[in-house]
């Protein structure tokens, strides 16, 4: 879908409809809502007057009118009491306008902005259009469902000067640049495992860096196995498909700027490996690269946007499949940094191949450091599919992804790090294993990671709960969420 700003009224605008926001308190309308209703004989005043439509958040409302002006509809979208709007309320109020516009079959929409929009409330509406269209159908053919035909092809944002055509078209494209970002990791995570290999991953990132001016260098068995990533390979060895290891780095003009690195778990498909999964469910194992879609979406973005700091993103990218050669329960195997590791439950593989990738991380001097991985079921016991875990070493690095969290609305929900959880994680063969003693389980993994994250601030999340079936947002269709793109680059921004 295109998204269009340009200055005009609305009364000569060629659309399908004019969808237009509306406040709960009906005695404050907006200029372009009093010109609309105006146009329309008052009948907008009419309707909420006589209750028929109150403004009521994500509440929706169909006017014909008739002639009097171009457009053949208008749209009127509820956003709530005026001293409750939030950013957030802008995009469930805009997701849920577009989907409305979608399912009647329209091709096109006008907007009017008012002077009270706030830039970040444009980039918010922006974002939520996009990505509440969002629809992945890539393997579909010759379907002849007509709400598969629908499709909402542009969205004009109408303004009502020059200056603030400017404002409102810098806002709007901020809000395309990262709503592309997520729709990237989305696709990524949604794709099938046989259609994305850790290769065919590797690549994918390779096309980012291009497109985006990013350096990139990927790393294949024969380098792994030279550099001494052996717990990445200790899980990729039970497939056919070889482990590949990201990188991808942005850097700003000028010295001097501080470095953040970004980590995800690329795990392709997970069956478990020897400690196999139950087959209930495990089709959404595709999506067990999540974190590292939205490192790969997030680094696009800010290749696009160009913050004034050094990001790197790293990807540790693998299947995790049961054969002869697979990694047994009870094998001892040694990290990058060299510290040793009890495989208790082959289907803790996603910590393993973090810790190969944390370690390298070190190199970079960074400081700060989130890692984001689908790595534990019992965060979805703790906190649903609304939060991801947040654990970590730095109480400055964890302020700053809580503020960027709060901005973007993916939430986060910090978890204790203590050391009374290291018990849990000590093995009596090698330095530490890679499974706890059956309870806290997000912590314990948390845990684990935190041997390996040595030698700068870090924070980890697990966002198991909030890469698919996330709940809550009417911008969030069914499938990957893409989650923690928008954080990630708010994170960079804010630096």
């Amino acid at each position: 879908m295109n998204i269009t700003v340009k200055t005009g009224g609305f009364n000569q605008e060629q659309s399908d409809v004019i969808a237009i926001g509306v406040l709960e308190n009906p005695d404050f309308y907006s200029a372009p809502l009093q010109t609309i209703d105006q146009a329309l004989g008052g009948r907008i005043r009419e309707r909420m007057n006589l209750g028929d439509f109150t403004g009521k958040l994500k509440t929706t409302s169909w006017l014909y009118t008739n002639g009097a002006i171009t457009a053949p509809r208008v749209l009127l979208v509820g956003l709530g009491e005026y001293h409750d709007l939030t950013t957030e309320k802008v995009r469930q109020t805009a997701g849920h306008a577009v989907r409305t516009i979608r399912d009647m079959g329209l091709r096109n929409a006008a907007v009017p902005m008012p002077n009270e929009a706030t830039p970040e409330m444009i980039q918010a509406a922006a974002e939520a259009s996009l990505l509440a269209l969002y629809q992945f159908d890539e393997h579909k053919t010759g379907n002849d469902d007509e709400d598969e035909k629908k499709k909402l092809e542009s969205i004009t944002f109408l303004t009502e000067s020059d200056h603030s055509q400017a404002m409102v078209e810098a806002a709007a494209q901020r809000g395309e640049v990262i709503a592309n970002g997520t729709l990237l990791a989305r696709d990524l995570s949604n794709q099938p495992a046989n259609y994305l290999t850790p290769t065919q991953l590797a690549e994918k990132a390779e096309a980012v860096a291009e497109a985006t001016g990013l350096g990139c260098e990927i790393f294949d068995k024969a380098t792994l196995e030279e550099k001494g990533f052996r717990t990445l390979l200790a899980v990729a060895q039970g497939s056919a498909e070889e482990p590949r290891f990201i990188i991808l780095e942005y850097t700003p003009d000028g010295e001097g700027q501080d470095t953040v690195v970004l980590v995800g778990k690329g795990i392709t498909f997970d069956t478990g490996g020897i400690s196999i999964k139950g087959g209930s469910g495990m089709h959404e194992m595709k999506h067990d690269m999540s974190g590292a879609a939205a490192v790969i979406g997030a680094m696009q973005v800010i290749g696009q946007l160009k913050p004034n700091v050094r990001v790197i993103g790293l990807v540790a990218a693998t299947e995790n499949m049961p054969s002869g050669t697979a990694v047994k329960p009870g094998d001892v195997v040694t990290s990058y940094g060299g510290k040793t590791i009890e495989i208790l439950n082959t289907d803790a593989e996603g910590r393993l191949v973090l810790a190969d990738a944390l370690g390298w991380t070190a190199q970079y001097n960074p400081k700060g450091v989130i890692d984001l991985a689908t790595l534990t079921g019992a965060v979805i016991g703790t906190l649903g599919h609304i939060a991801a875990g947040a654990l970590g070493t730095d109480p400055e690095l964890m302020a700053k992804v809580k503020s960027a969290a709060e901005k973007t609305h993916e939430r986060v929900w910090e978890l204790p790090l203590w050391d009374d959880y290291d018990e849990a994680v000590k093995s009596k063969v090698a330095d530490v294993q890679n499974i706890g003693d059956g309870t806290a389980g997000t912590i314990a993994g948390g845990a684990f990671l935190k041997k390996f994250a040595e030698g700068y601030p870090w924070v980890h999340l697990d966002i198991a709960g909030t890469a698919w079936g996330m709940k809550g947002a009417t911008y969030i269709p069914e499938g990957a969420s893409g989650y923690g793109v928008r954080l990630l680059v708010q994170l960079v921004e804010d630096w």
